[in-house]
This record gives structure tokens, C-alpha cells and sequence, in this order.
């Protein structure tokens, strides 16, 4: 499969940069918004772990009330349009998080525009994920989706290498108004795909002109679609994992890297190192078009279980480095790998609903988890949860690998047009 392709597509190539360039700011945020959050934490001689938690919530707790239904609505509307409407809101709500902090010195006013910020998250994902296959089609898809996630791993290098020094040298504040910058070059970027009419009109339905009303029926069918479609089915449960993976890393991760400092440089090039294998990693699995999704998506989880069980092990910097590296490796091609796996299994005119409804389980999990992770690594330390969820990914794994033969059945009735999902879209 050539990484060409999807740049003879018109729009493509506006797509890629105005992801790269907000995932670069993104990473400015996440390392802003932990050194303001471990600062805050150390001034007050408290443990930062149940901030970190608290963090996760503000993030993560928006998508608990939007997902479920707006899916629903994205698929309602045209969606490059949502894309730019929600980043010119992020953008002004993210450049709001210093001045409400300097304003009260609280943790409280800062976790409530997270929270607004990510509720926008929750129209933009989905929109975001439906969209590629409006650009390209067929063997082009899932190139095109390994170009995205390589994109956000090129934003992932940059973001990091420049993005500790930052904000340990100049302080959180100019960080998250880089970021809120970078939000505004997002939209320029997208601006390209409206001018071309990609995505600005709403995608082809037979649900008529009904009112905001059936908004939450539709959100309903979109679950019905996801229970009944085992190809989308099993990548939803893979991405699931990741996070799972992810909720323990946010709460027990960084202490285990800090070891009580608040410097982030350290945080941010061991994610450079994560960000190195993750490029590999997709070369390598995109050389291997032969390779079913189910099939990539084991080998990548149980591949990640394992660097997870070195990363939790580790306690030299050296030794950190390598197992997020080898975690990078294979983990990044389940994200691009069943982002495809969904695209292909479920109609256009459907698909925002089920990335909506992933959202929400995935994000749901990663809450569970990080409630789960503060009390262990009160008690436990660090390496114990880190290591469990190496455990869970594994075991996770060969859970997706059993299904496979029901997944591959599904997705072959897909590619001619018989999704179990067809009469439900």
C-alpha cells in the first residue's frame, strides 16, 4: 500500500496538517496542564496522584454525557463544518485555563474549561473519524488512517522534544496559549476542505428532515449498529483496551517517571520515544497489507502488554526509554488499524454515531481505571498497576484474536454491501 496515494486526494493534505499542527499544541496542553497540577499539588505538600485523577475526570467525564448522543448529531450535520466550529471554541476556551488559574489559584476553575474544552472534544472526534473516507476510498483508507496517526506521531516528537522545555523553562501559561494558537491554524487548514466542498454538506441519510428530537432514538440505532456488526464490534473493543492501558498511565505513570520532581522535559522525551516506535511500528504493519485487522490488533495489544509489564520493571531512564519505544511500536497500529477496521465495517451515513459510541466506552473505561490506579499506587506503588495493565492488554488480546474468524466474516459481508448494520442506517 502506497503512503502516497491519499495525497492525489483533494483535501487530504488539509486534513493532515490541521491535525498535526493542534496534536503539536495538544501535547504543549497535557505537559502544562500536569507541571500546573503537580506544582500546585507540591506548594501544598499534597500527593499529586488524586489531582492527576481529578484531571482525568475534567478531561475524560464530558464524553460521558455528550457521546452517547452526539454522535447523532455530527452525523446530522456536515462534517468539516463541526470540525472548524469546535476548534475556534477550543481555541478560546484553552487560552482561558491560565487566566482563570492565575485569577484564583484554584484547581477548580482550570478542571471546569478542561471539561468544556473536551465536552467540544466529543462533536469533534467523531466528525473527525467519519470523515476520511470522504477523501479516499478503497486500498487508500487505511494508508490514509496510517498517515493521520503518523502525522499525530510526528506532532507527538515535536510537541514533547519542544514542548518540556517550555513550560519547565517559561512556565504552564504560554504553553496553553500556544496550543489555543495552534487551534486557529487547525481551522485555516480545514478551511481548505469547505472551499473544496468536502464535508460541507451532510452526509447521505434517509432519516429525512426530522427535528433535534429523534436525536436520541438515532444514538440508540447507532448502539443497536455496534452491538450487531461484529467487523466494527471487535476494533471498538481493541481501542477500548488502549485506553484502559492509558488510565493507568495517567495516574501511575508519571510519578513513576517523575519520582517526585515536577520538571517535565523527562515526561515529554520518554513520549518522544513512545512517539519513534510508533512510527516504526505502522511502517511495519502497513508493509504487511496481508495481515487481518483482527490479526494486527492481537499482535499490537499483546506487543503493548509487554512493554507495559518492561515500562512497570524499569527504573533507569535508559530502560524507560526502550519499553515505551517498544510499546510505541505496537501500539500505534491499533489505532489506525481499527479506525479502518470501523470506517469499512459501518455506513457513512452511520459512522459518527459509532465512533461517538467508542468515545464513550472508551473513555468510561479509562475513568473506571483511573479511580482503580489512585488507590493502588497509594498502596502499591507505581510498577503494580502499570504491570496489571500490561495484563489486561494481553489478555485483551487474545480475546480479539478468538473473534477473529466472526470479525473477518463480517467484514467480508461489508466489503459487497451486506453490513449487518445496512437495514438499521
Amino acid at each position: 500500500m502506497s503512503l502516497t496515494a491519499p495525497f492525489r486526494r483533494t483535501g487530504f493534505a488539509g486534513l493532515l496538517i490541521g491535525q498535526v499542527v493542534s496534536i503539536t499544541g495538544d501535547r504543549f496542553n497535557y505537559l502544562a496542564l500536569i507541571a500546573l497540577i503537580t506544582a500546585h499539588a507540591a506548594a501544598r505538600g499534597q500527593n499529586p496522584a488524586p489531582l492527576l485523577a481529578a484531571l482525568a475526570w475534567a478531561m475524560l467525564g464530558p464524553a460521558l454525557v455528550c457521546s452517547p448522543w452526539a454522535g447523532a448529531v455530527v452525523d446530522r450535520l456536515p462534517l468539516t463544518r463541526v470540525l472548524v466550529w469546535t476548534d475556534l471554541a477550543r481555541a478560546a476556551v484553552v487560552a482561558l485555563i491560565p487566566v482563570a488559574y492565575l485569577a484564583t489559584h484554584s484547581t477548580v476553575p482550570v478542571f471546569a474549561l478542561v471539561a468544556l474544552a473536551f465536552a467540544l472534544n466529543a462533536f469533534f472526534l467523531p466528525a473527525r473519524s467519519a470523515l476520511p473516507p470522504q477523501l479516499v476510498s478503497g486500498a487508500e483508507l487505511q494508508p490514509a488512517n496510517a498517515i493521520l496517526v503518523l502525522g499525530g506521531v510526528l506532532a507527538t516528537l515535536v510537541g514533547t522534544a519542544l514542548g518540556g522545555p517550555v513550560v519547565d523553562r517559561f512556565g504552564p501559561s504560554p504553553a496553553l496559549w500556544i496550543d489555543a494558537a495552534t487551534y486557529l491554524v487547525s481551522v485555516l487548514a480545514l478551511a481548505t476542505l469547505l472551499r473544496a466542498g468536502i464535508g460541507a454538506r451532510r452526509a447521505p441519510s434517509d432519516r429525512g428532515r426530522a427535528g433535534w428530537g429523534t436525536a436520541l432514538s438515532e444514538a440508540r440505532a447507532g448502539w443497536s449498529i455496534l452491538a450487531s456488526n461484529a467487523g466494527a464490534r471487535t476494533p471498538v473493543v481493541a481501542s477500548v483496551a488502549t485506553w484502559i492501558a492509558g488510565g493507568v498511565l495517567h495516574v501511575a505513570g508519571t510519578p513513576h517517571v517523575l519520582r517526585g520532581s515536577t520538571h517535565v522535559t523527562g515526561l515529554g522525551l520518554l513520549l518522544g520515544a513512545l512517539a519513534v516506535g510508533a512510527a516504526l511500528g505502522s511502517a511495519v504493519t502497513l508493509a504487511r497489507p496481508r495481515v487481518g485487522h483482527a490479526r494486527a490488533l492481537a499482535i499490537g495489544l499483546f506487543g503493548a502488554g509487554i512493554g507495559l509489564a518492561g515500562f512497570a520493571l524499569a527504573t533507569a531512564p535508559w530502560a524507560m526509554t526502550l519499553a515505551a519505544a517498544w510499546t510505541g511500536f505496537f501500539a500505534a497500529p491499533v489505532f489506525f488499524v481499527s479506525e479502518t477496521a470501523i470506517q469499512e465495517a459501518v455506513p457513512e451515513a452511520a459512522r459518527a454515531r459509532v465512533f461517538s459510541a467508542r468515545d464513550f466506552l472508551s473513555k468510561g473505561s479509562f475513568l473506571a481505571v483511573t479511580a482503580l490506579a489512585a488507590p493502588l499506587v497509594a498502596r502499591f506503588g507505581t510498577a503494580v498497576p502499570i504491570g496489571l495493565a500490561g495484563g489486561v492488554l494481553m489478555m485483551i488480546a487474545l480475546i480479539v484474536l478468538a473473534a477473529r474468524p466472526r470479525a473477518a466474516d463480517a467484514s467480508q459481508l461489508s466489503s459487497r454491501g451486506e453490513t449487518p448494520c445496512s437495514e438499521d442506517a
